[in-house]
């Protein structure tokens, strides 16, 4: 076959180069406008995770008390001298009683046991009822002393009996955990980690978020959010109470023919997306925190909810390699630390789109698909020729954003001209 030759092999670059623009020239074919980087609004810039510090961790324990005060759930241990346990005059001393608590910091405990029934009674033996809500061990050997004295089985100048405590009242809490499990690397889902937490008893005066956090895998991980909710008990309770009331006027809307789709509702969905108390873990610097005891303390039933962060990503396409990647939690990235996370690197062969193989002029068009709620996107354009020296043009990447790289339409061009020439054009040199 003859050597093609004048408009034959001017006809085959230009086939060539049809073909080219078709396949891969993205920018030629489907132009994209974008608000430059350095031209958008403050509102579109997430504010800076450096600035924020993580507060102080003793916040989220109650203060220590001045002194151990009773109450319901309490077991003391009692001893009276000859009284309890009983011994006549005439015989030698009993030692008493000593108890040495389990899986505990306490002390051990002298004397016979006794709880502390609803409303702080304890049943004293040969003394019968005595309160001791609310005293402190001190305190309720006084009073104790004194129902003895009052039934005439103590004088009033014999030894004060010996109160101390064998296991303080617990109270029962749920800790909802999503932030561990996993690896954080990778397309992340809502499943594919191991939720922990659970019930868990805490001791008087250990009854804080920080005791509850600790007891479940300590402060909350890389995984969750920098926050702590807090649903207490009676919101719950209150939400899923249904009344008398409340059935009758659903009976009254059955009888008159309406629709019972909707049945009955809680008076307040507070309970459903309103935690009574959500505490940051991070503020700004110089931030004053609005944080009383009586927020970081527990109660029976309350729940300590600690959510994930699998909402906190970006996502990558084009010519970055496709995939969803998670935010990192306590510092920014921009545009060109995103496109590490990703796994781009300029010079890649066979990264998608474009030209075929290897290119030799790389991409710096990059566009930011960002989310505004209600529905509605804007589109940002970053230039990385012009960001690599103007910090303005380096974005920080929001949870949602969707960044496309490709060629601009200089770049394609650009491309074209040397593949061509690299193709034909050589071949065309060392043939003549």
């Amino acid at each position: 076959m003859g050597e093609l030759k004048g408009p034959s092999w001017s006809f085959g670059v230009a086939l060539c180069g049809g073909c080219l623009l078709l396949c891969g020239c993205s920018s030629l074919t489907f132009p994209i406008k974008g608000t430059p980087a350095s031209s958008i609004s403050p509102s579109l810039r997430p504010e800076r995770k450096s600035d924020l510090v993580r507060i102080d961790i003793s916040r989220l324990s109650q203060p220590s008390p001045t002194a151990y005060r009773l109450d319901e759930g309490d077991v003391i241990g009692l001893f009276v001298e000859t009284v309890l346990p009983f011994r006549k005059a005439s015989e030698p001393p009993i030692a008493p009683p000593v108890v040495f608590p389990d899986a505990s910091i306490l002390r051990p405990a002298i004397g016979t046991p006794l709880a502390v029934a609803s409303g702080g009674i304890i049943t004293v033996p040969g003394a019968g009822l005595v309160s001791v809500k609310g005293l402190t061990f001190d305190e309720a050997a006084a009073r104790i002393h004194a129902a003895y004295i009052s039934r005439q089985m103590l004088d009033a100048d014999s030894e004060v009996p010996s109160v101390t405590l064998i296991s303080p009242r617990q109270i029962q809490v749920l800790v909802v955990r999503e932030d561990t499990g996993g690896d954080g690397g990778g397309a992340l889902r809502g499943n594919d980690r191991e939720a922990s937490g659970g019930p868990v008893l805490l001791e008087a005066y250990k009854n804080d978020v920080l005791n509850a956090l600790m007891a479940t895998g300590g402060l909350p991980g890389l995984r969750a959010k920098n926050e702590v909710r807090i649903y207490r008990r009676r919101t719950v309770e209150q939400s899923h109470l249904v009344t008398m009331d409340d059935l009758e006027i659903t009976g009254m809307l059955y009888a008159d023919g309406s629709s019972g789709h909707t049945s009955f509702q809680p008076s307040s969905d507070e309970w459903i997306d309103g935690p009574d108390k959500i505490i940051p873990l991070r503020k700004r610097r110089g931030e004053m925190i609005q944080l009383t005891a009586e927020d970081v303390i527990l109660e029976e039933g309350d729940i300590v909810y600690v959510s994930n962060r699998d909402t906190e990503v970006f996502y990558t396409a084009g010519l970055l390699p496709p995939g969803e990647h998670l935010l990192p939690r306590d510092y920014d990235i921009d545009v060109f630390e995103a496109m590490s996370i990703a796994g781009y690197s300029y010079g890649a062969s066979g990264s998608g789109g474009g030209l075929i193989g290897s290119v030799t002029v790389p991409p710096t068009q990059l566009f930011i698909f960002r989310d505004l709620g209600g529905g509605r996107e804007t589109t940002i354009e970053v230039d990385l020729g012009t960001a690599i020296h103007c910090h303005s043009e380096r974005l920080l990447i929001r949870p949602g954003d969707k960044l496309l790289l490709r060629h601009s339409r200089c770049e394609e061009s650009t491309n074209l001209g040397m593949f061509t020439f690299f193709t034909y054009g050589l071949q065309q040199l060392f043939r003549n």
